[in-house]
Parts: structure tokens; C-alpha cells; sequence
């Protein structure tokens, strides 16, 4: 399958497909260093796939700083992926039920969130003004 043309119009693989959208996972996750996966790369890049390919049903267990944290932004991944799929002509992240709550469960099953605590967040925001006054 993976090999396998996207469609008679294009010259796109599944393989070309899955790379494109873990890409766009990866970078979303590396620009956010308290989100650390918790398998090797490659193994995280199987589980992502099976995600897609494999539509679970959902847990909604609730992680309260998780989802005040990322809500928003995991939407906007969500509808991201799912407009690359769409683009290109495929139904991956379009089955019924589907929603960013499933990509949302799926970080959190292979993450690890490391929540800023007080004295973090503090030593941001110093940093934040001292940027300001430092002209």
C-alpha cells in the first residue's frame, strides 16, 4: 500500500503522504520542548501511522493542563492534516467521529507533557522583560 499512487492524477505515494504529515507532527512537537515523545523516532512515526490508518475509539481521559494548554493549537493541527489529506485525495482523518480530540489522545498516549511549574513560568516572564529593557 504504501508504495501504492495516491491517486491516477498524481505521482504521490501513501509513503510520500505519511511522511508529508509526520513531518508537519514532528515540527509541531519540536517546537514545543515540554512535549517529549516517548518511543524512539521511527517507532513514534509507526504509531502515527497506525493512527491514521486505524481510527480508535476514544478514551477522553481528561488532562486539564494538557488541553488548556494545546487545545487550540491541536485543532489547528488537526484541520492542517486533515486538508493535506483531503488535498490529495484521500479520506485519512475524514471517517465519522473523527475529530482533534483523537489526535489530542494520541499525543497524550505518546508523550510525555512536562508542565511548567511557578518558578518556571517567573523565570520566563523575567526573561520576557528584561528583553524589553535591554535596548
Amino acid at each position: 500500500m504504501f508504495s501504492q499512487k495516491i491517486n491516477k492524477y498524481t505521482e504521490e505515494t501513501y509513503h510520500d503522504l505519511f511522511d508529508a504529515l509526520y513531518n508537519i507532527l514532528l515540527k509541531w512537537i519540536f517546537n514545543r520542548p515540554e512535549i517529549i515523545p516517548l518511543e524512539e523516532i521511527d517507532d513514534f512515526k509507526i504509531y502515527f501511522i497506525e493512527f491514521l490508518l486505524v481510527p480508535k475509539e476514544q478514551n477522553n481521559d481528561y488532562h486539564e493542563y494538557y488541553s488548556l494548554e494545546y487545545s487550540d493549537e491541536i485543532v489547528d493541527l488537526f484541520i492542517n492534516l486533515k486538508e493535506i489529506c483531503s488535498s490529495r485525495g484521500t479520506k485519512f482523518l475524514h471517517e465519522k467521529g473523527r475529530t482533534s480530540d483523537d489526535l489530542s489522545e494520541f499525543i497524550l498516549k505518546h508523550a510525555q507533557i512536562n508542565e511548567k511549574n511557578e518558578s518556571s513560568i517567573l523565570d520566563e516572564e523575567l526573561d520576557h522583560d528584561y528583553e524589553f529593557t535591554c535596548f
